[in-house]
């Protein structure tokens, strides 16, 4: 299992399906510090910052443009260990499939859609797809300045992530300021998301972990029918499926686990399994 389900998930499997991480008093936990200092902890301060929808793109670029000195000779390889250390103990996040998703949300409490501040960055869009759990919402409804979010019950918001998944977006839960706090579930374009393209375009892995899982091709099932099939290779965002002598392929070297080529298989070709059994992706997170 990966380094972070070895430290928080308990006897529950997977850390984001610990129901500690969902609770009130994890995200309002106050530290000896806090106390002396009479302020409010640190999660509900970073929240309220970022709930400032004017503001929170803008770090989000300076971060990215931090990320961009690790290409740099010297000074790469120590700006990649920074970023790694601070992906653990701030906001990332890390790729689950749709089933998982589903159980998240069930665990969770007062759902809520916000904008994706990636695609208003990089694109202008306001395209309401981050799934955001309490308290996020009610902190962003606090500020004056908070988004605008649009609440959802539990088979609504059920509903929202297959329909992202219809649209071929890969789901992953990010955490808050240390795990295992859930704060929201991501349905990310990876071309605009700050979290996966440090991870795709640097190997910052800890920013954007693969899941669980890996996907696999039943050969016998698979058509490899081209140019009527070849769903599978266009819905994966990682590159990691390609079609070879007639039949698709998966490399467990570039497989993030989001199962989301199932979704266009035609032949139900396609299964995900437990990358802690798989021979080559059990250590590759």
């Amino acid at each position: 299992m990966c380094d972070f389900c070895r430290k928080h998930a308990e006897k529950y499997g997977k850390w984001y399906l610990n129901p500690k991480g969902y609770s009130e008093e994890l995200f309002y936990k106050l530290t000896a510090l806090d106390r002396i200092l009479n302020r409010k902890p640190r999660k509900e301060r970073e929240m309220w910052k970022y709930s400032d929808a004017a503001w929170y793109p803008l770090p989000i670029s300076r971060t990215l443009d931090l990320v961009d000195w690790v290409a740099k000779p010297l000074v790469g390889g120590l700006i990649k260990l920074i970023g790694n250390f601070i992906a653990v103990r701030e906001h990332a996040g890390q790729v689950v499939p749709l089933e998982d998703a589903h159980k998240i949300v069930e665990l969770s409490e007062g759902q809520a859609l916000f904008p994706c501040m990636c695609k208003r960055l990089f694109k202008g869009d306001d395209e309401y797809k981050c799934l955001n759990f309490t308290p996020a919402p009610d902190l962003a409804e606090k500020h004056p300045r908070g988004w605008r979010v649009k609440w959802l019950g539990k088979e609504e918001a059920k509903e929202k992530l297959e329909e992202f998944s219809e649209k071929g977006y890969v789901h992953a839960v990010f955490w808050w300021y240390g795990l295992p706090q859930v704060i929201c579930i991501c349905n990310c374009d990876v071309r605009y998301c700050y979290a996966a393209r440090p991870r795709l375009w640097y190997d910052i892995k800890k920013a954007y972990v693969k899941a669980e899982y890996v996907a696999e091709v039943n050969p016998d099932k698979c058509s490899g029918d081209m140019p009527r099939c070849g769903n599978c290779v266009v819905r994966c965002q990682f590159g990691a499926i390609k079609l070879t002598s007639g039949k698709a392929r998966v490399d467990p070297y570039k497989c993030f686990g989001c199962g989301q080529c199932r979704f266009g298989c035609e032949e139900n070709a396609i299964t995900l399994v437990d990358r802690n059994t798989h021979l080559i992706a059990k250590g590759l997170w």
